[in-house]
Order: structure tokens, then sequence, then C-alpha cells
């Protein structure tokens, strides 16, 4: 047995002892904590829900506790609701959900049904948003993003043949322009290989999407839930190696966490929920 195999083991041992409910409550604050945008005094009131959940971990047993934190999350939504992310939407109807779970007699299970709707409508969104959105189809917003933007330009720097030195030059020129108040246009520096690997990723991600939204909202038979989670993991790996937003790969974790079918998957996203939050280090918390 290969040092590998030893230590995959030796998590997913560690793993099968960890209480689900509670490590996906301690999950969901940890993530309201490191990664909501409302400023120091909000981020220090959910810094001490978090807290309480610590250290008096009978509450968040109890539906009180978790109106609470809904409540903590969606006044600042509401009183500015066109500054967040959309990751924090997408966290407000995650800590609905484990709010709403209460009233069921298995609030566990009615977790992992209400993330698996809510993956699949996530997914859904993404693939009809992208589908009426022209910039999206013929590949404009992807070529946009992999000559302008960090960390796709720099993921992608191998296919689309871009030094670092143009992608510095392009994120330099865009820069200049959103300080000028007049409407121009500038010259990008394009590798010949963008169009195609433009072209390439974006219907990709079309595909993926809609499989996603597919296997996730479809009724499937008991042997073939399985695919949801090969699924999801494919998503993963894949979409956030090119492009890892810490916000959304950690939420996803979690709540991939709480709809898995088997301890391998819910071992591979409790391991995802740490470890994309230290690889991503580099990109910021966005």
């Amino acid at each position: 047995m290969t040092p590998v195999r030893k230590a995959l083991g030796w998590w997913a041992g560690l793993a099968a002892e960890v209480d689900d409910w509670h490590a996906l409550c301690l999950m969901t604050l940890f993530i309201l904590v490191r990664y909501s945008s409302f400023g120091d005094q909000v981020q220090a009131a959910y810094a001490c829900l978090l807290a309480v959940a610590l250290l008096f971990r009978r509450v968040i047993d109890t539906q009180g506790f978790w109106f609470t934190v809904l409540l903590a999350v969606a006044l600042p939504v509401a009183n500015n609701w066109w500054a967040p992310g959309g990751h924090t939407f997408l966290l407000l109807y995650w800590i609905c959900a484990v709010f709403l779970s209460f009233s069921a007699r298995d609030p566990r299970v009615m977790l992992a049904v209400s993330g698996r709707y809510l993956i699949g409508t996530s997914f859904l969104f993404a693939a009809l948003w992208k589908l009426i959105s022209p910039e999206f189809t013929d590949g404009t917003a992807l070529r946009y993003f992999m000559t302008t933007m960090i960390p796709i330009g720099v993921t992608t720097q191998l296919l689309t043949g871009l030094t670092q030195d143009q992608l510095q030059h392009n994120i330099q020129v865009i820069t200049e322009l959103l300080k000028q108040s007049s409407t121009v246009t500038v010259p990008l520096i394009k590798p010949p290989h963008i169009a195609l690997t433009a072209e390439v990723f974006t219907r990709a991600t079309q595909v993926t999407e809609v499989a996603l939204a597919a296997v996730f909202l479809a009724p499937l038979a008991p042997r073939q839930v399985v695919w949801r989670d090969v699924a999801l993991i494919f998503f993963f790996v894949s979409a956030y190696s090119v492009l890892p937003v810490p916000s959304f790969a950690v939420l996803l974790a979690c709540i991939g966490f709480a709809s898995a079918s088997s301890s391998v998957t819910r071992s591979f996203f409790l391991l995802a929920f740490f470890l994309w939050q230290v690889v991503t280090l580099p990109f910021g918390s966005g």
C-alpha cells in the first residue's frame, strides 16, 4: 500500500467519525464568517455566532439559533441587495434550508434533499443564463476573461499561449480604461490559440452545467444516485482547477457534503472544504 493510499484511508476513516449534522452546521457558519462581504461590523457578528456554536454546541440543534443566523444574513442582503456576489445569495438560500429542515422529522435527511435541489436549480439557472447570453455562447466572454483576468488567465496559459507579461499588459490596459469617463476602445494582446481554447471551454461549461442540472433534479433509482456524486466531483475538480473561486468552491463543498450518497463522497467534500481554502489563498476570498 502506497503512502498516498494510506493517507486517503486514514482520512476516510477520520471523516467517517464526523457527526454529519454538526459538521454541516459548523461548516456553514465558518463560510459565513470567512466569505461574507458586509464589512467588519457584520463579520464580527457572524464570528460571535460561530463562537456561540463552538462553545455551546447544543444551540446548533435549535431552530431559534438558525432563525437568528438567517436574520443576520437576510437583513444585510436586503439592505444591500445590489452589492453582494452570487455566492452570498446561494449561502442565504442554504441557511434558509438549514432553518427549514427543523420542520421535518429528520432534519439531516431534509437538508440532503434541499442540498440536492439547490445544486440542481443553481446549475439550471446558470445553464439558462449562459444560453441566453450571446457574449457567452459565441465565446467572447471566456476570450475576454482568459486574456484579462486572474486566476483564469494564469491557469489557462499553457492552452492559450498567453505569456505572463502579456496578461499583465492586458490587465493594466483594462485598469486604465476603467478610470476614463469617455467611451473608448483599447487593443488587447490575444494569442493565436485563445479562440479555440475559449470555444472548447464554453461548450464544455454548457454541457457540464446541463448535465448537473439534469442528474440533480431528475428522480433517479437508488443504484443511479451515484452519478450525482460523480458529476459534482467532476465539476468541482475541473471547474475550480481552472477558475478557483474560493467562496463558491467552499460553499459547494459544504452542500456537496450534505447531499452526498456515500461516505467516500462525503470524505472527498470534507477534504475539499479545507484543501481548497489553502490552495486558493493566492487568489483572495472572492
